[in-house]
Order: C-alpha cells, then structure tokens, then sequence
C-alpha cells in the first residue's frame, strides 16, 4: 500500500470517528430534551430514558479512539508537516477542549442527574433548573465546537 492509499484510508476512518462522535452528542442532546419533560412529573419514566443513554458513552469512546488513531496516523504519513500549521494548532486546543468539556460537565451531570432519579432522593425544581441549563450549555459548547472543528479541517489556512 502507498502512503495516499494509506492517507486516504485513515481520513475516511477519522471522518467516520468524528462522525460517530458528534452524531453521539446530538443523539444525547435529543435524548436530554426528552428527558427533562420527566424529570419532575414522572421519574420512573425520566429513568427508563436515561437509560437509553448507557450505552452512548461507549459510543463516544470509540468514536474519539479512531479519530486519535487516525489523526496520529495522517500527521505520520504527513511526516509531522501538518503539526506546523496554524490551523491544525486551532484544531487540537479545540479537541482538548471538547474533551475537557465531555469529562468535566457530560460525565458529571450525568452522576448528578441519576443521582437526583433516585426514589429517596428530596430534589427542589431549582436544583433540576440549574443541572438542565449547565446540560444544555454543554451540548451547545460541544456542537459548537466541532462545527469549528470540521470547519477548521475543510478551510486549511
């Protein structure tokens, strides 16, 4: 296999991967929406959507893991040239921050939220408000992000 073989392989993979990865953050988005109208009415019915949602964090792991395998794979085939380039520098800060923002609001929310579904939990409406809105911002943050991101990887400067 030549090395534009090879080149072509791993973008249509890291395409693939990030395809996966930014489909997995709107699916949750859609499935947020959804479940916020059971949050307070009906908790059984919040906890059987949010169930829905377990096997979306697998999702984004493979998704992030072709795009890191992939990603280091075409700025080899490159030979570290791309690595130099102001656009790619963008990029990267940007990834970092859509994982920082995966880590640090989507996991944690998330704890909170199956925290506050269970039976003896004593919630106040206040408490959901805030959570729902710092959710919604993260969703927004991340679709944000990898909007720029794609942009970033079309529009090369």
């Amino acid at each position: 296999m030549n090395s534009q073989t090879l080149l072509n392989l791993a973008l249509i993979i890291h395409i693939t991967g990030f395809t996966m990865l930014a489909g997995t953050i709107i699916a949750d988005y859609v499935i947020s929406r959804r479940l916020s109208k059971f949050i307070i009415s009906d908790k059984q019915r919040a906890i059987a959507v949010l169930d829905t949602t377990a096997g979306l964090g697998r999702l984004i792991g493979i998704g992030g893991g072709l795009l890191l395998i992939t990603g280091i794979a075409m700025v080899m085939i490159f030979k570290g040239t791309v690595a130099q380039m102001l656009w790619f520098k963008i990029k990267m800060v940007l990834v970092i921050l859509v994982i920082l923002n995966g880590v640090g609001v989507l996991q944690r929310g998330t704890g909170q939220l199956r925290k506050m579904l269970e039976p003896d939990s004593t919630v106040n409406n206040g408490q959901i408000t805030a959570l729902k809105g710092r959710l919604n911002t993260f969703h927004f943050l991340e679709i944000l992000l990898f909007l720029i991101i794609f942009i970033l990887s079309v529009i090369r400067f």
